[in-house]
């Protein structure tokens, strides 16, 4: 599964923000095209506004971790010469999905999000703006980061690309691996381990009590489904 999110977006005029938006989806497009992700196979497409979501064959694992490599480049290109610079925050994360073109969000695309949208990762990025804007942070689930980084099946990201950071995102709580174009792992782990630090130390706000009868996991609907294990020669766990 592969997730991304433009940073700032928000902090620009409403003109601009239409251009921006297709900009970053063509430069993901291309970027899938250079790392060899089959853009044919992927579904449960689902668009954010200022990104989307996408679940792909788990055999494409390793080149969605390898289009973010790309997209540092192209983004790098257009930032020289364009105004406003695209910048963005990208997800990667694995498991079962059912293949569907209902836009409920699944529990493995709920847990993709989590990272995309987690508060410490955020922290991360705007650590690093301080000193030189980034053009990409990529954060990759630990299932993700084991099988297709430490399996060694990526080609341009491997693990001295990375630093380790613990993600609290509501229910979601999972080990997850950070890599920041021009960073070593010891640097994102030095940023990682102060973001971790000032988030636990920051005051919790009080929690106000509701009736949680109907509380669920998901954003919108439920998770029930059968999971499927095989479509378009390929299990969707990407």
């Amino acid at each position: 599964m592969f997730g991304y999110d433009i940073v700032g977006s928000s902090s620009n005029e409403d003109d601009e923000l239409d251009e921006m938006r297709r900009n970053a989806a063509r430069y993901v497009e291309e970027a899938f095209a250079h790392s060899g992700v089959q853009t044919a196979h992927r579904a449960n497409y689902s668009s954010t506004g200022d990104g989307a979501f996408a679940s792909f064959p788990e055999t494409d694992l390793p080149a969605l971790i390898d289009s973010a490599h790309y997209l540092d480049g192209q983004l790098h290109i257009h930032n020289r010469k364009f105004l406003p610079p695209i910048r963005l925050r990208l997800s990667v994360h694995t498991g079962p999905l059912e293949v569907t073109d209902s836009h409920i969000f699944q529990r493995r695309t709920i847990e993709l999000a989590r990272g995309l949208d987690a508060r410490s990762f955020k922290k991360i990025t705007e650590q690093i703006e301080r000193y030189r804007p980034p053009t990409i942070a990529l954060i990759v689930s630990d299932q993700a980061y084991r099988v297709a980084v430490q399996g060694r099946y990526t080609e341009r990201l491997h693990p001295h690309n990375f630093g380790e950071l613990v993600v609290r995102n509501k229910e979601f709580t999972e080990r997850c691996w950070v890599h920041v174009p021009g960073l070593d792992a010891e640097r994102v782990k030095e940023l990682t381990q102060d973001v971790e630090l000032k988030t636990t130390s920051e005051p919790k706000q009080p929690r106000t009590h509701r009736n949680n009868k109907n509380r669920g996991n998901l954003v919108n609907g439920d998770n029930s489904g059968t999971l499927i294990n095989n479509v378009n020669e390929g299990r969707y766990h990407a």
